[in-house]
């Protein structure tokens, strides 16, 4: 049998028009690439299912992180 291990943490991406949250980095990435958007990536300790409240693109659970800014600047 094979027991498949759930991470106790995921990732949320947020801009000024959503978040995207998973575990899987690379996807969630490449769907906020599309917008052509500035956005946040976030570290959040828990499952990518629990809910919490996000204020000012925030992830508001204790022991959240920000991992990186991405930055879409003007094209010349």
């Amino acid at each position: 049998m094979v027991k498949i291990i759930q991470p106790d943490f995921h990732f949320l991406l947020v801009n000024i028009f959503g978040w995207r949250s998973g575990n899987d980095l690379h996807p969630l990435m490449k769907e906020m690439d599309k917008e052509k958007t500035d956005y946040w990536v976030w570290y959040v300790p828990g499952d990518s299912k629990s809910v919490y409240d996000i204020s000012f693109y925030c992830p508001q659970v204790e022991g959240s992180f920000i991992l990186a800014e991405v930055t879409k600047g003007k094209k010349k």
